[in-house]
């Protein structure tokens, strides 16, 4: 009887432990859409702009997630403890802030400037001053809680960027020459 108490313990160990560490999740569609092209889509651009003018968006990044949560063992927002998304600025127009929000389902890569979905506004990182070029990392941990506690069994979420105080920043896609958007969490 000892002996299958020990076994339980280790396989409850080894069950406790396959879920915690960090995971790079899969990005399945980077686009934006811009405001003055907006019958037009951008998945296969290199760059991913973000853009505003007047305080008001003209240009929104997407970048949809493929959702593994459930095949990682995360079913608990409080099993998050940090995520980041990491951006390569391959390109500055005018500095500023972004931001990026949540967006539950995911993207399509014909989404147009009339057909993008909104994205939750009540759910977002802190804003980024973004200057000139190189790589810079957003705080995403209340997005990826906000996929899990919706999304752990399989749909699709996105992450919506977008920029503030008149800024126009392009991203570097996965298809540039440039490192493509990262996201990493870290589970408890």
């Amino acid at each position: 009887m000892r002996y299958l108490y020990a076994l339980m313990g280790i396989f409850l160990l080894l069950a406790a432990t396959a879920i915690a560490g960090s995971f790079t999740a899969q990005m399945d569609v980077e686009t934006y859409v811009d405001a003055n092209n907006a019958n037009q889509s951008f998945a296969d651009s290199d760059l991913l702009w973000a853009a505003s003018q007047g305080n008001e968006p003209e240009k929104l990044v997407y970048l949809s997630v493929i959702n593994m949560f459930g095949s990682q063992g995360i079913f608990q927002p409080e099993q998050i403890a940090a995520a980041t998304l990491t951006l390569d600025v391959a390109q500055v127009d005018k500095p500023g802030k972004v931001k990026a929000y949540y967006k539950h389902g995911e993207t399509l890569d014909t989404t147009t400037w009339y057909d993008k979905a909104d994205y939750d506004s009540e759910v977002s990182s802190p804003s980024l001053n973004i200057e000139k070029e190189g790589s810079y990392t957003l705080d995403v941990t209340s997005l990826v809680k906000n996929a899990v506690e919706t999304c752990t069994e399989g749909c699709g979420y996105s992450i919506v960027i977008v920029a503030e105080d008149d800024a126009s920043v392009g991203f570097a896609s996965s298809g540039s020459s440039g490192e493509g958007p990262v996201l990493e969490y870290e589970t408890e």
